[in-house]
């Protein structure tokens, strides 16, 4: 609990910065998501009490008095509540505008005795769950949103596919096959494992191999805090066609689109390849090495993340193939599965295994 609270700490020292609120404000996709979606349900605001978690400059908290909004309180933990108050008061908002600078799970009677009409928050991290914000938000939610109250944004789709990343391994791994002329492969692997894990970065499209598979939707209106602890994913499966060109995989990307749902329409926020570029980027697991991919195979993946223990701001992503658990069942010798692989075969779920568990 101690370590927890450091962490804590710190997470809210890191967002008194600047140069973080000036990359989130110049993302545009991310800001205009929020201003279009509270714009185009101004009826939903007009004359309504409104919560902002982790207000940071009181961006949102502006949207939402400009729609309309009766009374809005921008919960900031960090000092840069201190700026967002002298940033609501220089554009007079500060009638409507309450800043308070405290942790949301700390309010006590900073907000006066009424439930609100809606949440507004963002606090989305890499792949959706990092950082672990919405259990604040949350926790807001479940003391003082009303029973029919709005959550912006709404609810949330997450998806996987896997990805080729030969740009990466050519600047990172390959590199090292001829360095001057010298042959220093014999550093690739480590250098392999100094890479950030998981790995954020841009993905093109183009990377993707095959269409991404939605692997989870969320409701934020219905979620507990107690679910997002430990996320697992079950069968997710990925059929490769039989005439895919050849193509190797590396690792397999994930990424999120939120969804705010109001009286006059959705907004949408994507996160995905191909879209407008966020600072979220996207989220890689990279594995051991590549897949040469051949058509006709079926893969089915597990997916598992777990809030870290030391950490709960961050989540370990662990993905599994169920082919470890059916080995397990055959060893138990009640089945005699005339389709056991042999140790050698090379199809694409036993390379995948081999490779995975390196």
């Amino acid at each position: 609990m101690e370590l927890n609270n450091i962490v804590d700490d710190e997470y809210f020292k890191s967002y008194f910065n600047l140069n973080v609120h000036e990359v989130m404000l110049k993302d545009k996709p991310r800001t205009l998501a929020y201003k279009n979606a509270i714009e185009l349900n101004s009826i939903d605001f007009q004359d309504k009490v409104v919560i902002d978690v982790g207000s940071g400059t009181g961006i949102l908290s502006m949207f939402a008095a400009k729609a309309g909004a009766k009374r809005v309180y921008a919960i900031e933990g960090s000092l840069m509540a201190g700026y967002c108050s002298q940033l609501v008061q220089h554009n007079k908002l500060d009638s409507i505008i309450k800043v308070v600078h405290k942790r949301m799970e700390e309010i006590t009677d900073e907000i006066e005795d009424e439930k609100v009409d809606i949440i507004i928050s963002e606090w989305m991290g890499f792949y959706l769950f990092h950082e672990s914000m919405l259990n604040s938000v949350l926790y807001a939610r479940d003391r003082y949103l009303k029973d029919n109250g709005i959550m912006f944004p709404s609810r949330a789709d997450i998806f996987l596919a896997p990805v080729n990343m030969n740009k990466l391994m050519d600047k990172k791994i390959n590199f090292w096959n001829d360095v001057y002329g010298f042959d220093f492969s014999i550093l690739s692997e480590p250098a392999l494992q100094e890479l950030p894990a998981p790995y954020v970065e841009y993905l093109e499209k183009d990377q993707l191999v095959l269409k991404e598979n939605k692997i989870l939707s969320v409701n934020f209106n219905t979620i507990t805090c107690e679910e997002l602890e430990d996320i697992i994913i079950n069968n997710i499966d990925f059929k490769f066609p039989e005439n895919i060109k050849p193509k190797t995989i590396h690792g397999f990307g994930i990424w999120f689109i939120c969804y705010f749902d109001g009286s006059k329409g959705t907004v949408e926020l994507s996160t995905a390849p191909g879209d407008p570029e966020t600072h979220w980027k996207q989220t890689t697991i990279l594995l051991p090495s590549g897949i040469d991919l051949e058509g006709g195979e079926t893969m089915t993946c597990r997916l598992q993340m777990t809030q870290d223990s030391l950490n709960k701001r961050i989540y370990d992503l662990n993905l599994e193939f169920p082919d470890d658990e059916e080995q397990e069942m055959e060893q138990d010798g009640d089945d005699d599965d005339d389709e056991e692989h042999e140790e050698s075969c090379d199809c694409l779920k036993c390379k995948i295994i081999r490779e995975h568990s390196k």
